[in-house]
Parts: structure tokens; C-alpha cells; sequence
């Protein structure tokens, strides 16, 4: 996909804003509940050495102080449930911070995963029509749903990362306190740990990444041919389509088996090396008991914070993995976040009536030169029709009047004004195009017909399908208005559908309508009816018709006909017929092939 600007942390930055007090607060608690943590074992050691032993208190002077005033040894010697009940405390507190820590790593968690769903959906909404064109949507919806979920997870491990180093310190802190050799061993195995993640850290970058394209593109697959099931049956086209699925089904598994098999000499690895540290700190201080450098209620606490050190190094190489799946996530979400945009705060907001000018139109597709200088006027209130063979340019005139792209040379203006200087939603507001594969939302046909108003107006809606001559067919139906036309229009024919698109344009008020062989899937008397009552009820609407069907176009104030991205003949109906050209072809093939179909009708 290929766009990117700026750091990827960028994008994470903005979302982070008003997350920080979760960030913070989940932070404060760790502090505090590691703190506490360690002061169990610390507990422990001091009550087998200077409660049930007899050794000095080896804890702070003010804490000694304290001790003494209580009543020193004898006293919790005899009220030892004093010790178990400061321990309870230590713990409670130990709890409560965690409690505290997880519910903000919560909300921030949630609300980071919200503001970048919200964020990356927004800017799918303003991305231009060329990158939409560009795009798989199975590779989007995941890049949407478990790529955010990726990063999501990583910044609630952020405080993990700040809860293992925090520990570490703490923990050594407490360790130098009873033997320092001894707490130097100990740490050995840290450098080791984080060499070793960081070494495994790269080769898990390049293996998530191909592996998270190869979903992506299993998800386009399976999104493909759930949007086109009648195409696949009608070609029979199940096997093609399931060897192509299982090819990429198999290129995802062996992806996945890949990095499967990374994480599990990762873990293996990772997890060996805290039971060397055991191993090191067990067998040494041992021997530094033996020597009597050490008490006995001192090796206690340094094997329980030993203990308490193997999860947290362990975690170091698991938060590691984490990170280089989260950075490659984080760098396709960014690609789609810095998708080039339109912006639909410029331009003029203006009052449309509907002349349009092509001037000197130059564009391309790529490298292929579609037009070169075309130029053609539509007066306000008249009805141009187009036509010419596939791929001459007819349906890219309308995107290009719609700003679905922009011109490279030349302009296109409405009412003499430039339309790049148009505001685009006042633009497409008053530009209505009508499909000829036309998309229905999976709504009710009233909420399809009047999708630009959040309060319906019935009587539009109404008129305007009696318009598009699909009123009766809707009343015909159980429910009316009101039927659930399901994904993409499927309950509906290929007429209907036409026919629905048609009165969700003229619902729009669009000042400008397109119908871009829109009429195609609709019978002749149908689309003679539908042309008759547009002429009728819709006074001053300039209207610019695509199709290849002569009688639609017969009675249009001027017909254009395109040959190789140029006008090769332009007028009305009957000159154009009786000139020599690829009208007059036209023409005669369609009225033999009626003529034709008259004969074998009658016997």
C-alpha cells in the first residue's frame, strides 16, 4: 500500500491523548504495589531471624525504634498474630493496587482501541476514490479489526514493561540489602534475557508481518466471493475459487506454523534461562549459608525474591515478541491512516442550477492516456446522452465531474465555476450518479431511498419511486417500504435495484443527474416510462444518460459519442443516423436485431 508520512508512533501519539491520567495512574499503582510486594519476604526473613531466632533487626533505625516502643522481640514473639496480621495488610494493599492498576490499564485500553477504530474509519470516509479503487477489503477489515486489536494489547503491555523494570529494581534493591555477590549472580541472567529477545526480536518482525499480509489476503478472498456468490455459480466457478482459497489457506497456515514454531524456541529459550538463574542463586547461596555469610532467614528472602524475579525476566522476552508484532501492525494501521484525503472543508458553497463545461480535459489512468483535450458543454436544464464501446471514457466523464478524480490538465466547471473550487459536498450533493451495478445498503428500501435525510419525508420518497416506476413493485411486497433488502440489494432483481438507485438519486435533490447505464437491467417500456416521467416532473434538471440502448437515447437535446477517449460525433438523433460513423451502426444493428426478434416472434 505504500503510504506512510511521518513516524509510525505518530498515529499512536494522537490517539494516546486523553488516555495519559489511565497511563499514569496504571503507572502510580505499579510503583506502589511493587514496593509492596517486596515487603513479604522482607517480613518473613526478619520474623525467622529477630522474632523466632535471635539476631538484631536488620531493618531501618526509625522502623527499629518502633519495634522497641511495641514491646521489641518478646512482645511478637508472644502476639505473633501481630506479624500475620501486618503481612494480611502488606497483601491487601498489594491487591488493591493491582485492582487499581488493571481497571486503568482497562479504559486505556478501551479507549485507545475505540479512538483508533474511530480515527482510521473517518479517514476511510475522506480517502479519495482512487485509493478506495486500489484496496482489498478483506486486507482492510483486517488491518481494522485484529491489527488495532495487536496494538491495543502492546500499549496496555507498556505498563507491564514499566511493572517488570520497576520489580527488577526493587527487587535488587532488596537483594544488594542482604548480599551483594550473591544479588550479582543473580543478575547474570538479565543481559541474557534481553540479548536474546532483542536477537528474536527482528526475525519475529519479518515472519508476523508475512504472516499477517498472508490473513489479510485470505480475508480479501473469503470477502470476494461472499460478495459474488451468483457470479461463482453461475460459472461454475466453485472449484477454481476453492483451489484458490485452499493455496491461500495454505500459504496462511504455513505462515502462521512459521512463526508458530519462532515462538516456541522463543518460549522454550525464554524460559529456560530464569531456571539457570535459580539454579545459580539456589546452589550459591547455599554455599554462602554454609560459610555463615548469610542468615538463614536471609536466604529465605532471597530465594522468595529470586522466585519473584523469574516472571517478570521472563516477561521481558515475551513483552519483546509482543513489541515486534505490535510495530508491524502499527505500520500497516499507519498506511491506511495516511491514505491520501479529500478535503471537504474548501471551496465554495454555492448554489448549483446545473451548466457544465468540459474544457481542454486531459487524464490518465497510470500510464494509459484516457483523454486528451475533450471538450464538451451540457446547458442548464438540457439532457446530453453518451455512448461508445467499453472502456472509451464514458463512465470515467462522470467520475471525473463528480472530483472521484481530478483532471491532469484542463478544467470541468459548473455554472462557469471551476469545480475544483466547488466545496465537494455541495458538489456531490447536486452531482447524482446512478450506478449500473448500483449498491444497496442492507436496510429497509425507505432507508435506501432516503439515506441523505435522517428524518424521512415519505411523500419524497414516494414520488420519487412512482418516478423511478418501482413504486408498485415496493407494494407489492409483505412489508413495503419497510422490507429488509439485505446485503447489497440481494432480495431485490437487477431491475429493482436499478430502479431503487435511481429514486435514492432523485430523492437527493442532486441538480445534475448522471445515469450511467443505469437503465440497462430494466425493460424498454420500463425505461421509456421512466425517461417520460422524468420529462414530466422534474423540470430544470440537467441530466447526462450513458447507455448503449438507441431508444433511450433518441429523444436527449444532444448525443456525444466517444471512440477512444475523443468525440467522434455529436448532435441529435436524426442527423446523427443519417451521417456515415459508428452511430448509423449502432442504429442499424439494434433495429435488425429488433426487426429480427419481430419475425421469429410471429412464427
Amino acid at each position: 500500500m505504500g503510504y506512510m508520512t511521518g513516524s509510525k508512533y505518530d498515529f499512536l501519539k494522537k490517539q494516546m491523548k486523553g488516555n495519559y491520567r489511565y497511563l499514569f495512574t496504571s503507572v502510580f499503582f505499579i510503583l506502589i504495589g511493587s514496593f509492596f510486594s517486596f515487603l513479604g519476604p522482607k517480613l518473613i526473613g526478619v520474623a525467622v531471624d529477630s522474632i523466632i531466632g535471635t539476631d538484631a533487626f536488620d531493618l531501618p533505625v526509625f522502623v527499629v525504634d518502633i519495634i522497641n516502643r511495641a514491646g521489641g522481640r518478646d512482645y511478637f514473639l508472644e502476639n505473633i498474630w501481630v506479624v500475620i496480621f501486618v503481612f494480611l495488610a502488606i497483601k491487601i494493599t498489594e491487591a488493591f493496587c493491582e485492582f487499581m492498576r488493571l481497571g486503568a490499564s482497562n479504559y486505556l485500553g478501551e479507549n485507545l482501541g475505540y479512538n483508533m477504530r474511530q480515527s482510521i474509519f473517518e479517514r476511510l470516509q475522506s480517502a479519495t476514490f482512487a485509493y478506495h479503487k486500489g484496496i482489498y477489503t478483506g486486507d482492510i477489515i483486517q488491518r481494522c479489526s485484529t491489527d488495532i486489536d495487536t496494538v491495543r494489547m502492546f500499549v496496555l503491555e507498556m505498563t507491564d514493561i514499566i511493572r517488570v523494570v520497576s520489580k527488577i529494581v526493587i527487587a535488587y534493591w532488596f537483594m544488594t540489602g542482604i548480599s551483594l555477590p550473591l544479588a550479582l549472580i543473580s543478575f547474570t541472567t538479565v543481559p541474557l534475557v534481553s540479548a536474546f529477545s532483542v536477537y528474536f526480536t527482528g526475525k519475529i518482525q519479518k515472519r508476523f508481518l508475512a504472516a499477517d499480509e498472508a490473513e489479510g489476503a485470505l480475508q480479501s478472498r473469503v470477502q470476494e466471493n461472499l460478495s459474488a456468490p451468483r457470479v461463482v455459480r453461475a460459472f461454475g466457478k466453485q472449484k477454481q475459487e476453492r483451489d484458490l482459497f485452499e493455496k491461500g489457506n495454505n500459504l496462511f497456515t504455513d505462515m502462521w506454523t512459521n512463526m508458530g514454531n519462532l515462538m516456541a524456541w522463543f518460549w522454550a529459550i525464554g524460559d529456560l534461562l530464569p531456571v539457570l538463574q535459580v539454579i545459580l542463586v539456589l546452589s550459591s547461596g547455599t554455599f554462602f549459608a554454609v560459610k555463615g555469610l548469610i542468615t538463614p532467614g536471609q536466604i529465605i528472602s532471597f530465594m522468595v525474591y529470586n522466585n519473584m524475579l523469574a516472571w517478570p525476566i521472563r516477561s521481558l522476552g515475551r513483552i519483546f515478541g509482543n513489541m515486534a508484532k505490535a510495530t508491524v501492525s502499527l505500520g500497516r494501521i499507519n498506511e491506511v491512516y495516511n491514505a491520501p484525503q479529500e478535503d471537504y472543508d474548501r471551496g465554495i458553497d454555492m448554489e448549483i442550477k446545473g451548466d457544465i463545461e468540459f474544457k481542454d480535459v486531459s487524464f490518465s489512468f497510470g500510464k494509459q492516456k484516457l483523454f486528451e483535450n475533450l471538450s464538451f458543454t451540457v446547458p442548464a436544464g438540457q439532457t446530453v446522452a453518451i455512448l461508445g464501446a467499453s472502456g472509451s471514457g464514458k463512465s470515467t466523464i462522470l467520475a471525473l465531474l463528480a472530483r472521484f478524480y481530478d483532471v491532469d490538465s484542463g478544467r470541468i466547471t459548473i455554472d462557469g465555476v471551476n469545480i475544483k473550487d466547488i466545496n465537494l459536498h455541495t458538489l456531490r450533493q447536486n452531482v447524482g450518479i446512478v450506478m449500473q451495478e448500483p449498491f444497496l445498503f442492507g436496510k429497509t428500501i425507505r432507508e435506501n431511498i432516503s439515506i441523505t435525510d435522517r428524518k424521512p419525508d415519505m411523500d419524497r420518497v414516494i414520488e420519487s419511486t412512482q418516478i423511478a416506476q418501482v413504486h408498485r413493485s415496493i407494494t407489492n411486497f409483505e412489508k413495503g417500504y419497510d422490507t429488509i433488502v439485505g446485503e447489497k440489494g440481494v432480495t431485490l432483481s437487477g431491475g429493482q435495484k436499478q430502479r431503487v438507485a435511481i429514486a435514492r438519486t432523485l430523492y437527493s435533490g442532486a441538480k445534475v443527474l448522471c445515469f450511467d447505464d443505469s437503465l440497462s437491467a430494466v425493460d424498454s417500456l420500463t425505461d421509456a416510462n421512466i425517461r417520460k416521467e422524468l420529462h414530466k416532473r422534474v423540470e430544470g434538471i440537467t441530466t447526462i444518460i450513458i447507455s448503449q440502448r438507441v431508444n433511450t437515447l433518441m429523444e436527449a437535446d444532444k448525443i456525444l459519442v466517444l471512440d477512444g477517449g475523443r468525440i467522434v460525433q455529436q448532435g441529435t438523433h436524426s442527423p446523427l443516423a443519417a451521417q456515415e460513423g459508428i452511430y448509423r451502426e449502432i442504429v442499424k444493428i439494434q433495429s435488425d436485431i429488433i426487426e429480427q426478434t419481430k419475425q421469429e416472434a410471429q412464427g
